[in-house]
């Protein structure tokens, strides 16, 4: 047991996702550039996204969340730590892709201070189901 209580979920943030998703983009654009006869164009979109992802993944890497019965506690840059009693409602943002059939949502905490912050963990019908009912039965 924690001094913010019992751990009830403990999860990384979608930043170290989209990095990989650009670092493997660069690698095959890089990859599939000898296969054309532009290849210079290809080779710099592919080193462009390799860059990004690099730097999502050696700088963004270490974002996680940590849900506890009395505090949420976000590891980004600094540690923030959000009582429970701050915390007067929850919202979900929902963003839907174009080429998928399935909408996500994140949360947003809205703290009794009037700030809002941001949740980097998406949940939907077939991902981080156990996310999702927790945070929705925190309060």
């Amino acid at each position: 047991m924690n001094e913010y209580g019992d751990l009830l979920y403990k999860s990384k943030t979608d930043s170290r996702k989209n990095g990989i998703v650009f670092a493997i983009l660069g690698i095959l654009a890089f990859v599939g550039a000898n296969f054309i006869y532009a290849k210079a164009m290809l080779i710099i979109i592919g080193v462009i996204f390799l860059l990004i992802g690099l730097y999502l993944l050696l700088f963004k890497r270490h974002e996680s969340i940590s849900i506890y019965t009395h505090a949420i506690v976000l590891n980004l840059r600094e540690k923030k730590i959000v009582k429970k009693e701050d915390i007067e409602h929850i919202t979900y943002e929902k963003v839907k892709t174009r080429k998928s059939p399935v909408a996500s949502y994140y949360p947003v905490l809205g703290l009794k201070n009037g700030d809002r912050v941001l949740i980097n963990v998406a949940f939907n019908d077939v991902i981080n189901k156990d996310f999702e009912a927790v945070i929705k039965s925190y309060l």
